[in-house]
């Protein structure tokens, strides 16, 4: 995590450190809970595939159609999609871009409304020239937002959504009550951006205590990933935080699409508002819920075969592969000259 040494300097390091110890005291009891729970059902292996900047750092594994894209949460990069789902790009084109200001993109440090999001995502996935559009995404947590907004800005280049542990919330403090209730660190950033900016100035001027904090507080997470949640900006999280998630505007945005989407729920995912999402399912004919049991909110991680195969069956539905030349209704060489 980083942010700007001049606001580091603004501030006493035992402002920083006060900080830091509350936020190590409210996660103590999230890391025993999880380290039970989660760390021997996670599996994940790094992924393959070619990695370039486009407009945002992408991967792509793959060629021709169908496409598959594949959106990663808060704190974490592409590279949460690890090899269990390489296998997406058996018959068509996988790309699996960094959301802006996280992972690989980290760079940027502009474009964290969900409009701005969702048109970086959707210009790189152009200039990437991933194939023919369009595609069906597969999302986790805060890339479920961002792929409908992508959807609802860009409908020529989505066909529709897999939403992993959706949080979609019917208003903002409907959003800041299951935030903070869910975890503890993120309820504390949205309950006060003094401690965040704080505790980020503090790992930005100790990159090697942060990244020990991350290996700590995720023990359930190969290491790889664990460090990817340092891999923003102070900016690009807190705007990012504010302006797609706690504001809760893709909830009225998931009714208005013309595409299929598949909400998968963790049954144990106490993030999520279960009862809003039953209700955008019965609301609406387009959009499907599906409730895992024994699962949390880590379900691309805990349950990768089955988060393969549920985008499988959407993309083999909304759109199918091309056939050969020859099985559109003549017989090889029966066709005219």
């Amino acid at each position: 995590m980083h942010t700007d040494a001049t606001a580091l300097r603004r501030r006493p390091v035992t402002a920083a450190a006060a900080a830091v110890l509350l936020t190590g005291a409210s996660m103590l009891a999230v890391w025993l809970r999880r380290r039970s729970l989660l760390s021997a059902r996670v599996r994940w292996a790094p992924p393959s595939g070619s990695s370039e900047r486009a407009v945002l750092a992408v991967r792509r594994l793959g060629q021709g159609t169908p496409t598959t894209m594949l959106l990663h949460g808060m704190f974490a990069s592409g590279r949460y999609w690890g090899a269990a789902y390489d296998g997406l790009a058996d018959h068509g084109a996988l790309v699996v871009p960094d959301l802006a200001g996280f992972g690989r993109s980290v760079a940027t440090d502009t474009g964290f409304s969900p409009d701005d999001h969702a048109d970086l995502v959707a210009r790189t996935i152009r200039q990437a020239s991933a194939g023919a559009q369009p595609l069906v995404v597969g999302a986790h947590s805060l890339g479920c937002l961002v792929a409908v907004h992508l959807a609802r800005r860009h409908p020529d280049l989505v066909a529709g959504i897999v939403a992993f542990s959706p949080p979609l919330y019917r208003d903002e403090a409907s959003a800041r009550r299951h935030l903070a209730r869910a975890n503890a660190l993120v309820g504390l950033f949205v309950l006060s951006p003094a401690v965040s900016e704080a505790v980020c100035a503090w790992m930005c001027a100790h990159p090697e205590g942060a990244a020990r904090i991350g290996r700590w507080a995720r023990p359930d997470l190969p290491e790889p990933l664990a460090e990817d949640r340092f891999q923003h900006t102070y900016r690009s999280y807190s705007q990012t935080l504010a302006q797609v998630v706690v504001s809760a505007g893709a909830a009225a945005e998931v009714g208005r699409l013309a595409v299929p989407v598949h909400l998968v729920a963790g049954a144990g995912d106490t993030l999520l508002d279960h009862a809003f999402l039953a209700e955008l399912a019965e609301r609406d004919p387009h959009v499907r819920l599906s409730v895992w049991p024994q699962s949390e909110h880590e379900l691309p991680l805990t349950a990768s075969d089955r988060c393969v195969a549920a985008i499988r069956q959407l993309r083999d539905r909304v759109v199918p592969a091309p056939r050969p030349a020859f099985d559109r209704g003549d017989a090889p060489g029966t066709g005219q000259e």
